[in-house]
């Protein structure tokens, strides 16, 4: 078993190898690792990110309707919607 873990590490880091090669030919900068990094950090950094959870958890402490929606769907224990109907802080932004 070990000897093909070792062998898929040994074909990953080969085909690591020709793809950082075959890109540097025509000018990119690829490569299997850079791929997979960029996919991480780009799954990352979709989440928006100007709001972080940080304790708030009433409307009244929310700047905007995306901020809120933001609170409401990343963040624990959160008072923001008081129907239950998915839309936050409906009072206070009215036209969301």
């Amino acid at each position: 078993m070990k000897k093909l873990i070792l062998l898929a590490i040994l074909a990953l880091v080969a085909w690591n190898y020709h793809l950082n090669r075959k890109a540097a030919e025509s000018g990119e900068d690829r490569g299997f690792v850079k791929e997979i990094v960029q996919g991480v950090q780009g799954a990352v950094f979709k989440r928006d990110p100007q709001f972080r959870c940080d304790g708030r958890k009433y409307c009244s402490e929310m700047r905007s309707a995306d901020e809120a929606l933001f609170f409401l769907s990343n963040c624990p224990e959160t008072q923001l919607d008081d129907n239950d109907n998915g839309i936050p802080c409906e009072q206070k932004f009215p036209n969301q």
